[in-house]
């Protein structure tokens, strides 16, 4: 894994210049687990990312949840 791919999956996105100074925003697409430019996903699938992300949290504090009990 890249420097870029760390720090996306790291902060969940980065936005970034290129050389002409023109910027750009690279997400962490966390159902398929990769950096992807904004720009290439659509709706639907920035959706089904946010929707992973949060349903790995959920599994965490549930996972955490009962070994507490």
């Amino acid at each position: 894994m890249g420097g870029l791919s760390r720090i996306c999956k790291m902060y969940g996105s980065m936005e970034v210049s290129d050389a002409n100074g023109k910027k750009v925003t690279w997400l962490w697409d966390y159902a398929n687990d990769k950096a992807r430019l904004k720009t290439e996903m659509t709706e639907d699938e920035i959706m089904a990312s946010e929707k992973a992300k949060w349903m790995g949290v959920k599994s965490k504090l549930d996972t955490e949840k009962w070994n507490c009990l």
